[in-house]
């Protein structure tokens, strides 16, 4: 089981190395981390914050790595394949879409992450000591924080896309999630920059474990109780896959019946 996976994974990996430049130019239209980057750190030297500049430095860093790891596009694949119909080829192979579609962007990741080492060099390049050692346990779970909001965006998009079976633009809704990711996870902003109202609210939604988890613990600041952040990102994760699966369900019923 394991060597076809691997094997299945290999051939998408091999397809998606044709598409190094492709994945280059997404790669740097993601760098909006390095502006924000460049605000606070700038507020940080006039003394508007309690923070240093590094500290800023470092954490939008870890937010651009983090962001890089979740990018999901299955949104626009599925949505167009339903609305052209090629999602019928996909129907007639033994393997569920929704396998070929995570192998897709699984595979994408092992042609992504050379270039983030990259950065990661030039990064400390640019600001040398903004960079400091953290202990395996926070690489780890900022590892496991990033990998379960991958597939926590991975699935919303996937149940989104699904919604192309019934309307005519179903990207719009994912352009929305994103929207709420910018604002709600610590992406433009340390989540502990927010009033402590909205931060009570905001650690029962998905969003600050996105972004401000997997960084905060790569950065090595005292992040709260990461545990239990990943307990609520796996739960928000397991229901998007269930609202997914049964989307499908209902949705390739309708997909068949109309002679696709």
């Amino acid at each position: 089981m394991v060597r076809k996976a691997l094997a299945f994974l290999s051939v998408y990996y091999a397809y998606m190395t044709v598409y190094r430049g492709e994945i280059l130019f997404w790669l740097l239209s993601g760098l909006a981390p390095f502006f924000f980057m460049a605000l606070w750190v700038g507020a940080a030297r006039e003394g508007l914050t309690d923070r240093d500049p590094l500290s800023f430095a470092r954490y939008f860093f870890f937010v651009f790595v983090s962001r890089q790891l979740q990018v999901v596009w299955v949104t626009w694949t599925l949505s167009e394949e339903i609305k052209n119909g090629a999602l019928a080829f996909k129907l007639l192979k033994p393997l569920d879409p929704l396998w070929h579609y995570l192998a897709q962007h699984l595979a994408e990741r092992g042609v992504r992450l050379p270039m983030i080492g990259v950065l990661f060099f030039v990064f400390a390049a640019l600001y040398p000591g903004a960079l400091v050692a953290v202990g395996p346990e926070n690489l780890l779970l900022g590892l496991l924080a990033s990998l379960l909001g991958f597939l926590l965006n991975f699935f919303v998009a996937y149940a989104l896309g699904i919604l192309a079976f019934w309307l005519e633009e179903a990207t719009d809704l994912y352009q929305a999630w994103y929207v709420f990711f910018m604002l709600f996870s610590g992406y433009l902003a340390p989540l502990d920059l927010y009033p402590g109202g909205l931060q009570e609210i905001l650690l029962w939604t998905p969003f600050p474990y996105l972004a401000y988890l997997p960084a905060g613990l790569w950065a090595g600041e005292p992040v709260s109780d990461p545990l239990r952040g990943l307990a609520i990102l796996t739960f928000w994760t397991a229901l998007a896959f269930l609202i997914g699966r049964i989307l499908w369900r209902v949705g390739i019923r309708r997909f068949s019946a109309m002679g696709a």
